[in-house]
């Protein structure tokens, strides 16, 4: 009897071992995820980790309210918004932090054009001002001295009826005239009404016009060069000031 008791104890022991081995095996084998595999964000919080879980993979975040102020989330992984800034994140030396909360470069300001004549610089003798230059009367035959500065209508750009008739004759001086090759600068201008900005730009406009119109006409395009004085020039008070306002000036050099 104490030997079959000894004997069924033994067997109980060897027992216990024996699923205390099967037990660790499936533990090893089969406990669980490693990181960075995951099922959910408690997956990835612990161990020294800390993140969310994106496809079953641990990353550092899901979307920018994972990351920290002035940074975004890209493929799961925080990185700092180029250009960036506010109380605690300052801009390069010479930007300022915009509104959005972005650096900001200092804008550039254009520098003034040249200015042989005006009030105070008068031009020599034969020559007189125009658009800040001092400016001569082309030394072409006939009909190829003077050419009436083309009119526009109120915020139009079209060349009307009798602009077209002095660029015809100018392009005709161009081409097989006098000024054969002459260099000629077309200076568009605006009336006083609307913004600074807008009028700089449709004096381009109307600048561009003519020059387009002229090369139509067989002018070489690299002897034309345009510009804008926008309302700069404007004296106006009227229709009939305003009108005159509105042209862009002929200068042969």
């Amino acid at each position: 009897m104490i030997t079959s008791r000894r004997s069924t104890g033994l067997r109980a022991v060897a027992t216990a071992a024996w699923l205390a081995v099967v037990a660790g095996v499936a533990g090893g084998g089969c406990g669980g995820l490693k990181y960075p595999a995951c099922d959910n964000d408690q997956d990835c919080n612990g161990d020294g980790h800390k993140g969310v879980c994106v496809d079953h993979t641990c990353v550092e975040c899901r979307d920018a309210t994972n990351c920290a102020t002035g940074q975004q989330c890209q493929q799961g992984a925080c990185a700092e918004i180029p250009g960036y800034c506010d109380d605690t994140h300052a801009c390069p030396s010479g930007q300022t932090c915009g509104s959005d909360s972005r650096c900001k470069a200092p804008q550039k300001v254009a520098d003034a054009p040249f200015v042989e004549c005006d009030e105070t610089k008068v031009c020599g003798s034969g020559s007189h001002c125009e658009n800040g230059h001092c400016v001569s009367p082309p030394a072409g035959g006939p009909g190829c001295t003077d050419f009436p500065s083309p009119k526009f209508d109120y915020e139009a750009q079209d060349v009307k009826s009798d602009g077209r008739a002095v660029l015809e004759r100018l392009a005709q001086c161009l081409t097989k005239g006098t000024l054969k090759g002459a260099k000629v600068l077309l200076t568009g201008h605006c009336d006083a009404r609307g913004e600074a900005e807008f009028n700089m730009s449709l004096g381009d406009y109307r600048a561009e016009a003519v020059k387009t119109f002229l090369v139509g006409l067989g002018v070489d395009a690299n002897n034309l060069r345009t510009t804008s004085r926008g309302k700069l020039d404007a004296t106006g008070t009227d229709e009939a000031g305003w009108s005159t306002d509105r042209r862009v000036d002929i200068e042969v050099r």
